[in-house]
């Protein structure tokens, strides 16, 4: 299932990543898995000169990865689109919220931090009101899991809900549909509800 992602956006020393803690630790604390992202117009990489990634990369490698007793760091060196970023987020795990410091773009929904000119698609403005920041995140959160329940493939095997990710969703969902299009008598199709025994 895609996350819900939403943006926050200011002026340098507006408060931007300060309100993202509190709502990384606020979520978390409620049993909410975040992932974050920070975007930045700077040409700037975490990628340190002299060190062994560093050579890596300046060899040639597009990707490199730092392994340690304490984390996995992923160096893409190019430039990605959100999109796929949050695609590629997808592949690491399953996430119920991404946040996004510095979010521009306009399809999504984004939390404005002090004085700046509003950006399209702003769904509230950060003025020491946490708590009602929280519940506007809550509740997109929310939505969007309805939403994507709704469009999403429910599968019980004796009785049991199997957990699926969005590929095998889509997978059944088109094939299934796919088989029933063909059928004689078979229009438009909103819902299918299909049970057998083996």
């Amino acid at each position: 299932m895609r996350p819900v992602v939403i943006g926050i956006y200011g002026k340098s020393d507006a408060g931007k990543t300060s309100l993202l803690v509190q709502l990384i630790r606020k979520l978390t604390d409620e049993g909410c898995t975040v992932a974050t992202i920070k975007k930045t117009d700077k040409k700037i990489g975490i990628d340190t000169k002299g060190k062994d990634t560093w050579k890596h990369s300046q060899a040639g490698a597009t990707v490199v990865v730092l392994s340690s007793p304490v984390e996995t760091d992923y160096l893409v060196k190019q430039k990605q689109e959100i999109n796929d970023i949050i695609g590629q987020l997808a592949l690491l795990g399953s996430y119920d919220v991404v946040l996004i410091e510095g979010a521009r773009d306009p399809t999504i929904p984004k939390i404005r931090v002090g004085d700046i000119a509003e950006r399209e698609n702003t769904i509230g403005t950060y003025e020491e009101n946490f708590d009602e920041i929280v519940t506007m995140v809550r509740k997109k959160i929310n939505e969007h899991t309805r939403s994507e329940l709704e469009q999403n493939v429910s599968v019980k095997v004796n009785g049991n809900v199997v957990p699926l990710t969005a590929f095998p969703s889509t997978f059944i969902k088109n094939i299934v549909v796919g088989m029933l299009r063909s059928l004689k008598g078979v229009n438009d199709i909103n819902e299918v509800e299909l049970r057998f025994k083996c």
